[in-house]
């Protein structure tokens, strides 16, 4: 694993779970990797599943590219009706052959860019970003380092700063910051890590990153010479270090303290560091060539600047050796080492050594001219491409704008006819339905007022058959009164000067016959129409009829509750009588030793209650009109005449009990 993907494409996990850090541990990522695989275990949605499995393949690529291939594999399937999880799965599939097919790295992120593009929600902007700044780091392992900051600036920097994503403004700061360290443009490379170190500190940066990005400001500051600024960062760069000193190797410590003690001309410290940093990354397994070489490089300037020059040289011998594969290193370090090597022999007075090293860096110089400048004239002939397909693409959718426009334009039409048709059928509907309800309405209003009427009818005949009984009852009540009782008295009359002139024994029991006729006269007078009814009022006659029908065998109480006296004379006649049907009839059937009656006037309703402990009846007789005497049915003609309720409840051998609610 060279330092291209322990630094470069470390940078990228920043971009996928939070930029969490990783415990040292024999494999990379370990406690990342074992996070992911138990989130697998728990239910989560097919989009969840895919991104942890893609986020497992970039984890092992670090350890075991078998795994991390079959984990990228398992991703994509989830992909088939899902653009998010396919633009997704051709990301990660580029960051895997970023280390075995760059081109087809390049190709396979550029298709996530443009999958991610339409897409538009915040995942997906997200996402993009993301993309964008992992095809900026393709093209910088391809050296087209234009490119590589064209999309950054352009591109990667407004998606990252439209997302709010701190670590990933933080991330992208730092690769257009090293982007400008590489072509030695200190000034401008400092400002960005600045901005870098601010961005990432703010969240859950990935401790990598940003120890890159204070070794690179380290650096910095100490070739722009400014010394106060170093000195600040080289203590926060402790702290920091501190902080992640079991995560981070230790050989990145030390090369950065053997740096800052280069430019502050500590050569014996800085020397000392930089040995320490060698002896660290020695202790790896698998030591990785450039990364070595690069500390060789930088033991070279330290010995350089300490006047060692042959150290020196011997130091750059060994870094030749480590990077005597081609594939190793990148363009400016060769030109760097041509240049250091020539000014060492130039001190050294070897003019030979120094002029082929002279050559050699002024061939690599216009190299790296040629190639900026061919860079250069590329990205101009790119970019006058793009303009020219911007206006046919701005074109294309003006035209297709405007077909839009008159489509949506036919369609707002016949929506708008669509709508008003509907609503008139609705309108109408609703018309018929009203009229409809209004004619049945009518209907039951007109059948409402007959059946009024009708009742209106009923109820004037029922009381003009009521007023008739009543006056009849009167006239029979006087005519018996005055008629016959006085015709009956003056029979008694003579009939008592006979016995007391002539005393018989026969005419005694004539006398008796004589006074139970008057009497019984009396009681039919009085029950045909009480004279207390008429006098007194309704408390008085009940009374009076409770009394006169009790008897030895049957005693009648009676319990009288408010004032009757503001009921009108018909309303007192009407009580009068049901009380009176309903004790006539439990004195001639019930055979009950008690009677209880009770009537009681509240909130203009009369409560009777006749109760009695007699013989009872069943109560299937009351459904069989032959059965029922005229009694009760007068009592019911008069409970309807009022709008009252009649209740009966009886039981052979429990008594019966009446209740009538009256409204008054």
């Amino acid at each position: 694993m060279n330092l291209r993907k322990l630094c470069l494409l470390s940078l990228l996990m920043l971009c996928l779970c939070g930029y969490s850090s990783a415990l040292q541990t024999p494999i990379p990522y370990q406690k990342e990797i074992d996070s992911l695989l138990q989130k697998l275990k728990t239910k989560e949605s097919t989009e969840q599943v895919a991104e942890d499995l893609f986020e497992l393949s970039l984890y092992y690529s670090y350890s075991d590219s078998a795994k991390a291939h079959q984990y990228l594999l398992q991703g994509k399937r989830l992909a088939k009706n899902s653009p998010y999880i396919q633009a997704l799965g051709n990301r990660y599939e580029g960051m895997f052959f970023m280390d075995y097919d760059l081109p087809k790295s390049i190709v396979l992120l550029e298709r996530s860019v443009e999958q991610l593009k339409p897409l538009g929600t915040p995942q997906a902007k997200l996402a993009l970003a993301r993309a964008y700044n992992t095809l900026s780091t393709a093209y910088q392992w391809q050296d087209n380092h234009m490119r590589m900051l064209e999309i950054l600036m352009n591109d990667a920097l407004p998606a990252a700063v439209a997302s709010k994503d701190d670590v990933l403004i933080g991330t992208v700061y730092y690769k257009i910051g090293l982007n400008y360290w590489n072509n030695l443009q200190y000034e401008l490379a400092s400002t960005y890590l600045q901005n870098a170190i601010t961005y990432l500190q703010k969240g859950n940066y990935d401790p990598y990153i940003l120890n890159e990005s204070f070794k690179l400001q380290v650096i910095a500051l100490g070739v722009t010479g400014k010394r106060e600024t170093s000195n600040t960062m080289i203590e926060n760069f402790r702290q920091f270090f501190n902080t992640h000193r079991t995560e981070l190797p230790a050989n990145e410590y030390h090369y950065v303290l053997s740096a800052y003690h280069r430019y502050a001309k500590q050569y014996r410290q800085a020397r000392t560091e930089i040995d320490r940093a060698i002896q660290e990354l020695k202790k790896n397994e698998k030591v990785n060539p450039r990364e070595l070489a690069s500390y060789y490089y930088q033991r070279a300037l330290i010995n350089f600047a300490d006047l060692e020059f042959k150290a020196a040289l011997a130091d750059l011998d060994v870094n030749d050796e480590l990077l005597i594969n081609p594939g190793l290193g990148f363009f400016q370090d060769s030109l760097n080492i041509s240049a250091l090597k020539k000014r060492i022999y130039e001190t050294l007075g070897d003019y030979k050594s120094a002029v082929f090293w002279s050559n050699q860096t002024d061939v690599l110089k216009d190299t790296l001219l040629n190639r900026r400048i061919r860079e250069s004239i590329l990205a101009n002939e790119i970019k006058y491409q793009s303009l020219q397909k911007e206006n046919e693409i701005k074109t294309l959718l003006a035209e297709k704008e405007k077909t839009a426009s008159d489509i949506r334009n036919t369609r707002i039409i016949i929506v708008l006819i669509m709508t008003i048709l509907i609503l008139i059928g609705y309108f109408i509907f609703k018309n018929h339905q009203k009229n409809k309800r209004l004619l049945h309405h009518q209907e039951i209003n007109a059948l409402q007022k007959l059946q009024e009427e009708k009742q209106k009818q009923k109820l004037v005949s029922l009381d003009a058959m009521l007023q008739g009984e009543e006056k009849e009852r009167n006239r029979l009540s006087r005519d018996l009164h005055d008629g016959l009782g006085s015709v009956l008295a003056s029979i008694r009359y003579k009939v008592l000067d006979l016995q007391l002139s002539q005393p018989n024994d026969r005419v005694d029991s004539v006398l008796k016959d004589m006074d139970y006729a008057i009497s019984e006269m009396r009681r039919i007078s009085h029950n045909l129409m009480p004279e207390a009814l008429r006098r007194f009022g309704l408390e008085i006659s009940l009374e009076d009829l409770c009394k006169s029908l009790q008897n030895p065998q049957t005693k009648i109480e009676l319990q009288l509750y408010g004032s009757f006296r503001e009921l009108s004379m018909d309303q007192q006649t009407h009580i009068y009588r049901i009380i009176q049907e309903l004790l006539y009839n439990s004195l001639k059937h019930s055979f009950a030793s008690n009677i209880l009656v009770q009537a009681s006037l509240e909130d203009h309703m009369v409560f009777i209650t006749v109760e009695d402990n007699g013989v009872g009846f069943p109560m299937e007789i009351l459904d069989e009109e032959s059965k029922v005497g005229v009694g009760l049915n007068n009592v019911k003609i008069r409970v309807n005449y009022l709008h009252g309720k009649l209740d009966i409840r009886s039981e052979e051998g429990r008594g019966t009990s009446v209740d009538i609610e009256l409204f008054v």
